[in-house]
């Protein structure tokens, strides 16, 4: 299956440069994902959906979800056997300088990939007529403390390495990894990580070693699980049913269009989630950090 992107470079319609100013503003992030880029292919679909989307991200309740998959990912990641890879780094004459921007990329993506991964099923199922979201915000509210919300990402340098861009090395990587995942490209993710092609080598080694154990696959369903219970208890109610996405001009084929490319986000982000855990995991190992 082909999925579009619209990268934010090539981004002409206004809806859609302002929804991703507003997406990076909301989750405090240096980019957008591709996960939103897909969406954009049909910018009254992002530009509805995200309206809708974001008082969800900025309330209590959703970044506590995605904060406890992150931490059932991460908890999983330390159970596996990875290697070093900070010191596999220095090892490479790769200075210390790199090697903290790389743990700095590691923290945004285990930051932001499980709240990508509760969105993803949220419009999954709102967009199939399941009643999400409603539940209310509670008593507890961030009252102003930012930084309970999320770090902010959006000082820290994050460079793209799109896959006709990429030098053979990282090519070669990006080949495997689709195979590997039967993905139709290379998530944003590891786009991002490929600045620094060492890294990116180290990281697959351990990932794709990783994918091939019985717990992975077991790993994937526990976070999708937890995934899909934190859609159904967003605070605000994500409408996205076929007559009110009619009625922003949203029809039938665009409507099919953005279904197959989130359900192939749904699929794919949970191998994300672990894959991230691992990558902020290997970076970190205490005899690194001493």
């Amino acid at each position: 299956m082909t999925i579009t992107l619209i990268r934010e470079p090539d981004a002409v319609d206004e809806r859609v440069r302002e929804a991703y100013r507003d997406i990076k503003a909301s989750l405090r992030v240096p980019v957008v994902s591709s996960l939103f880029q897909a969406y954009a292919v049909v910018p009254r679909f992002l530009d509805y959906t995200w309206r809708r989307l974001r008082p969800n991200v900025l309330a209590k309740p959703f970044v506590d979800h995605a904060r406890a998959i992150g931490e059932h990912a991460e908890r999983s990641a330390a159970t596996w056997s990875i290697g070093d890879h900070a010191a596999e780094l220095r090892a490479r004459n790769i200075g210390e300088g790199d090697i903290v921007r790389m743990r700095e990329i590691a923290a945004l993506l285990v930051d932001v990939d499980p709240k990508l991964l509760v969105i993803a099923h949220a419009v999954r199922m709102a967009m199939s007529g399941v009643q999400v979201g409603g539940a209310g915000t509670g008593t507890h509210q961030f009252s102003g403390d930012e930084d309970r919300l999320a770090r902010d990402y959006r000082g820290l340098p994050v460079a793209i390495i799109e896959e006709r861009d990429a030098p053979l090395r990282v090519r070669t990587v990006y080949e495997e990894i689709k195979s590997a995942t039967g993905a139709p490209f290379v998530n944003s993710d590891y786009r991002a990580m490929a600045a620094y092609p060492d890294w990116l080598e180290l990281w697959w080694r351990d990932m794709k070693a990783a994918t091939q154990t019985p717990r992975f696959a077991t790993m994937c369903r526990e976070l999708d699980d937890a995934a899909m219970e934190a859609a159904r208890h967003l605070p605000y109610a994500l409408n996205l049913r076929e007559e009110s996405l009619a009625r922003v001009e949203v029809n039938a084929d665009e409507r099919a269009r953005i279904t197959r490319a989130n359900e192939a986000f749904c699929q794919m982000l949970p191998a994300i989630v672990v894959g991230t855990a691992l990558a902020h995991r290997g970076l970190n190992l205490p005899e690194s950090r001493a």
